[in-house]
């Protein structure tokens, strides 16, 4: 050999040149081919650095699946509370793997067939699978998982005959190396045979960061609409958007909306048209022995409507507040104390504002309310829609009144307030029902009984006459028989002197300044307004002359 080489060069490592040149390919070795050898060893490396990439460490990314989803399984059904993880199975490819999960609402019949979930993971950190499949992206993960909902379990046939073999929800979540997910979700556009129901679909994106510490992400809802009997709804286009924390103490989520206009219509009733809105909202939950949870939310501007020319046909509500702070514990609904102001309520030609009204509700027992809406929901599913079901109806909330009354309901209005064109309204009163025996509802007597209630209202001259002639605006035009309007508001008006003069004289309203004061209690059954006796004829028949 013209040069001595070590033992460990092999033959093929020799290049073409003869025997006079014999000059091995080996790396830093100085000759003339050595720009051929840099090239064929960088190559080689290239080869062999994609090779990993792409096939080795997806195969070996797909044992350490195999081996960890049993206890992601586990931990999964451990913390699971709103359903049930009946069953898990991974089948391990090399490029990817599939898996199955079945699960169940921890509230749904037991006979309902349960949903079932189908997923694919693609092996990081580059998945060639996801390449192969058309979807394309360059940052390395540790995994894709494309997940796909099964209507079975979700809806009835009716629901998965629309769809046709479609999922009806599907999920892309990419999981990073740092632990965090992104995630990407759609459900698909369709509507139902009979017309019932329609969406566009609805897209999420959503990020999640390590150990679910914190979310942030966005929420589009297309147009979707319903109908039910003779009602119907309409939605356009809602935009969320969110960010939240959790941690060992609680968790929190803020964003912003866009609400779209709604349609809200009964045929034979005219629709009521509210507008598009835009507001923020602001959630938040303690882990703690109350399960302490509040929820604010702060409106702009919406506008509501109905194709009617009447006065009253249109309005506004300007700068709305709502926050509910909720302690629960054992299944109960142990108090509930909310807020909702405004800055200005605009109603046909008149203008309120600010208002204010503070409530509370407590002793509400939330898993017989939950049960009773299933035992409800299984009768609308057996009985068509009768005279015969409304009956049934009626049975069945008497037969459940005493489970959900059990923890002795309490509703308080502990403050309400509201400027008119001509001063204040002002109220408050408390309502409660003694649940303590459950055979008192056996009986309506005994019923009416339970209930105990009080209230005391200030309400300005000019406010209660423009509700009393509202009312009988469209008594009088009901009857009329096609009289001009001037005639039927002149006729009202005189007809709400007439009634205002006999509420007073019944004591049913008395005289405070520019208002008028009413108390009213409800005691064993009784009706009490101002110390007297509401007749027999009720509110009514002092308003009509009855």
């Amino acid at each position: 050999m013209p040069r001595c080489v070590s033992a460990w060069i092999s033959p093929q490592n020799w290049v073409e040149g003869g025997p006079e040149e014999g000059i091995p390919c080996v790396p830093g070795l100085k000759g003339p081919s050595e720009e051929f050898c840099v090239k064929k060893w960088l190559v080689i490396s290239a080869v062999g650095t994609l090779g990993f990439l792409f096939l080795v460490l997806p195969i070996l990314v797909g044992f350490a699946l195999e081996r960890g989803y049993p206890l992601l399984f586990e931990r999964v059904r451990e913390s699971a509370q709103k359903f049930d993880v009946l069953e898990a199975s991974l089948d391990r490819g090399l490029l990817d793997s599939s898996a199955v999960t079945r699960i169940r609402s921890t509230s749904a019949d037991s006979g309902r067939a349960p949903i079932r979930l189908r997923h694919t993971w693609a092996h990081g950190p580059f998945p060639l699978s996801e390449w192969l499949g058309g979807h394309f992206f360059f940052s390395p993960v540790l995994a894709v998982v494309r997940t796909e909902v099964d209507p079975d379990g979700v809806g009835g046939a009716e629901l998965v005959a629309t769809l046709a073999g479609q999922p009806v929800a599907e999920a892309v979540v990419y999981v990073n190396f740092d632990g965090t997910l992104d995630i990407e979700a759609t459900t698909p556009a369709f509507e139902m045979a009979d017309g019932g129901f329609m969406s566009e679909g609805m897209r999420a994106e959503v990020a999640v960061l390590g150990g679910v510490r914190g979310v942030r992400g966005k929420l589009e809802v297309s147009p979707w609409a319903m109908r039910e009997g003779s009602g119907r709804a309409g939605f356009e286009s809602s935009l969320f958007r969110f960010h939240g924390v959790h941690s060992s103490a609680g968790s929190r989520l803020d964003g912003s909306f866009d609400l779209g206009a709604v349609r809200l219509g009964q045929e034979g009733r005219g629709e009521v048209r509210i507008s598009e809105s835009q507001g923020l909202f602001k959630a938040s939950r303690a882990h703690n022995e109350l399960d302490a949870s509040s929820l604010t939310i702060e409106l702009g501007e919406v506008r509501f409507s109905t194709p009617d020319q009447e006065p009253l046909s249109r309005g506004s509500i300007g700068g709305g507040h709502l926050q509910l702070d909720a302690r629960t514990g054992s299944g109960r609904l142990e108090e509930m104390q909310g807020v909702f102001s405004l800055d200005a309520l605009t109603w046909g030609e008149e203008t309120f504002g600010p208002g204010l009204a503070r409530v509370t509700l407590s002793g509400m027992d939330l898993s017989a309310a939950a049960d009773f809406r299933e035992a409800l929901a299984a009768l609308e599913a057996s009985e068509p829609a009768s005279g015969r079901s409304l009956e049934a109806k009626a049975d069945l909330l008497r037969e459940w009144l005493p489970a959900l009354l059990r923890a002795s309901p309490g509703f308080n209005l502990d403050r309400f307030e509201l400027e008119g064109p001509g001063g204040k309204l002002v109220g408050k009163g408390w309502l409660k029902i003694d649940g303590r025996d459950p055979e008192a509802f056996a009986e309506e007597t005994t019923a009416m009984e339970a209930i105990e209630g009080r209230a005391e209202w200030v309400v300005p001259r000019s406010m209660l006459h423009a509700w009393v002639d509202a009312f009988l605006i469209g008594v009088v035009a009901a009857e009329s028989g096609g009289l001009p309007r001037e005639e039927i508001v002149a006729m009202a008006e005189f007809m709400r002197d007439m009634a205002v003069g006999r509420l007073l004289d019944a004591g049913m309203l008395q005289v405070q300044d520019e208002a008028y004061r009413v108390e009213v209690r409800f005691e064993q059954g009784v009706l009490i307004v101002n110390g007297k006796l509401l007749g027999p004829g009720g509110l009514s028949g002092l308003l009509m002359g009855g």
